[in-house]
Parts: structure tokens; sequence; C-alpha cells
């Protein structure tokens, strides 16, 4: 049976359905299933085999900003989304719209069904999905799937995000530090990362209790994060320690921002019980450059530095250099592993130095 656009509401009168021959029990039956589908809280809409619209209902016109004009003018359905295009109903990047539209119109196409979301300048997400008819045609529904995406994306949230301190936990910090790095592989953007630890935890747990040790790291992620960038990708890696990735960052800078981090932390009253706790953190710096081979790497060469400015008294900032020639690659202050035992050394050196 095919639908046919009319002004809004959309109801075939019982006399001009008896004039093209339906009974006038019929007539009444399409012309109240046309107000029920009209009134559905999901989209609607019918095209023919040529790929025009029959049938538009009142929340397709909603979603897409669709005046009546337009959807009673039985338009090619490439016409109607290219109006929704036009009227900024989106709210997505060009390229992302694009592709969109494509693989909708490959589906309604090929008659093979597949949920694509759209999400709307309204906030509103929108599922399509596609139905091929015996006669041809096809049977569009767009339903409004906002609630169900947004718990999916708050549980991603909270499978990203450290509980503690509302930073990136460990494994997402690492995810979008691998993201940037591929950047910097591919058009040869600068970044650079620093590695940030507190001084003399253990301690602060001993002599304070584990709910100050907690607060001591909660106000360091704090710190953290207000004074990065908004460009700046902040995690904590567990424990004491905290990294930032800076993209767009020279060692200078990132050395320079480091240094911010730590005065900040220095400077700050962190109380617990009416006694003031004295924190300080040490950071190492290191610099992306074509000879590493990756993340890991980058990590491990700020942990390098990191481990010297404990090794050489703490609350303070140092570099990654790599080491010249012949140099010990432990004995610089920002010395470069010379190999996975020099490395392993100095991790065990940090580890007494924390």
């Amino acid at each position: 049976m095919t639908m046919n656009a009319s002004a809004a509401p959309l109801r075939m009168p019982a006399a001009e359905a008896a004039d093209r021959g339906a009974p006038p029990d019929a007539a009444a039956q399409l012309a109240a299933l046309r107000a029920i589908v009209d009134d559905l809280d999901y989209g609607i809409v019918v095209l023919d085999g040529e790929r025009n619209v029959q049938f538009v209902n009142r929340t397709f016109r909603r979603f897409w900003r669709l005046p009546d004009e337009v959807a009673d003018s039985r338009p090619n359905f490439i016409k109607l989304m290219y109006h929704g295009r036009g009227s900024a109903a989106y709210a997505v990047a060009p390229h992302a719209l694009g592709d969109y539209l494509a693989r909708q119109l490959e589906s309604i196409r090929s008659g093979r069904d597949g949920a694509l979301n759209i999400r709307l300048n309204s906030g509103e997400v929108i599922r399509f999905h596609c139905k091929a008819l015996p006669d041809g045609g096809r049977l569009l529904t767009y339903g409004n799937v906002s609630d169900l995406v947004r718990e999916a994306e708050a549980l991603e949230r909270l499978a990203a995000i450290d509980g503690m301190t509302g930073l990136n936990n460990r494994r997402n910090f690492l995810e979008l530090a691998e993201s940037e790095w591929t950047r910097f592989r591919r058009y040869g953007r600068p970044m650079a990362l620093l590695m940030c630890d507190i001084d003399h935890f253990k301690r602060v747990n001993d002599s304070y209790g584990h709910d100050a040790g907690d607060e001591v790291i909660k106000t360091v992620a704090d710190i953290l994060q207000k004074q990065k960038r908004a460009s700046d990708i902040a995690g904590r890696l567990g424990g004491e320690e905290f990294a930032l990735v800076l993209p767009e960052a020279t060692l200078d800078s990132a050395v320079a921002a480091g240094e911010r981090l730590r005065k900040c932390v220095a400077e700050h009253v962190i109380a617990a019980g009416g006694t003031r706790i004295p924190v300080t953190i040490s950071v190492g710096a290191s610099i992306c450059h074509t000879a590493i081979s990756g993340v890991e790497e980058l990590i491990k060469q700020a942990d390098l530095a990191l481990y010297e400015a404990k090794r050489s008294g703490r609350n303070r900032v140092c570099r990654y250099t790599p080491p010249a020639e012949g140099e010990d690659a432990n004995a610089a202050a920002a010395g470069a592993p010379a190999s996975d035992s020099a490395s392993s050394a100095s991790k065990a050196l940090a580890s007494t130095l924390r």
C-alpha cells in the first residue's frame, strides 16, 4: 500500500478514498493508520521504487526541521537529505556527515538494513533503519536513542576515568597518547611528555594515614587538571604517579610546564586533621623524535629524567637528552637507557628514592 503525503495532519478523507475506489471502511482505517503513524515518537519516511518520498510523519519533520511544503512536494530522498544538511540540523563535522549520508544512501539503494547513528544540534541522537518493501519501495525509520547513547557514553567514561582523581586512567591515557604519537609520526608535529611523582608519598601515608594520602593524590591531580592546556592529556598511571602529554610542545616548553606544576604543588596548602602536610613532586620531561620507537619508549625516557630528579634531591624538574657517545646513560641528569639492564637499574634506584 502506497501512502500519499498531504497537508498536516496527514489524513485521507473518506470521500476522497471512495473516489479512488476504496470502500468507506477501508478509507476510515487508512485515515486512522495515518493518524497513528503521524503521531509516533520516531521518524517515518516511505519511499517508492524511484526513491521519491510518499509519506513523512511529524517526528521526522521535527528532527530535520523540514517545512511541510517540502515534505508534501514528494521530493526525491536525496533532496530531502540535502535539505537536512543545509538546515544545520546535524552536530557533526562535514566529513563525518558526508560519510553518514553516503552510508545511509547505500543502505537505501541495497535494501540491506544497518543501524546508523547521527547526532543533531538539539543534542538528540537519531538511529536510522531501512526496510525493503515488497513493491520495491523503502520504509525508513529514525528513532531517538539519545538516552541509550548517553548511558553507553557514561559507561565508557567510567571505564576510561580514574575513580579517585577524575583523570584518565592508565589504559585510556595510553590510548590517547598513542593517537598523539600517530599524529607526530604522520605530520611531524612536536609532542612532549611529563612524568610526575609525589615525593616521599609512603612517608605521607605512614605519618598521616591513608585518608590523608588519598587527599594528597586528589589535590595533586586537581592541580594538574587546572594547570594543563585544553589540548594536553593528563592521566594517573597508578599510585602516586601521573603523566601529561603535551601536543605542540618543545622540550623547553615542556620543562617550563613541569616547573609551573612543581611550583603550584609546593606552594599549595594541604591539611589533614588541622596539620599542614608538606607535599612536593618530581618531574621528568621527554620529547618525541624520529629515533624512538613509540609511546612506551617516550615514557621510559621521561621516567629516566624523573628518576634523576629524585636522585638529585626531589622537588625539581629534569629533562631527558640522549647521552653523548661513550657517556654512561645513568650518570647524566637526563641519561638515555644504554641497555635494558641499565633501565632496570635506574628503576631499582628510583624505587628506593620515592
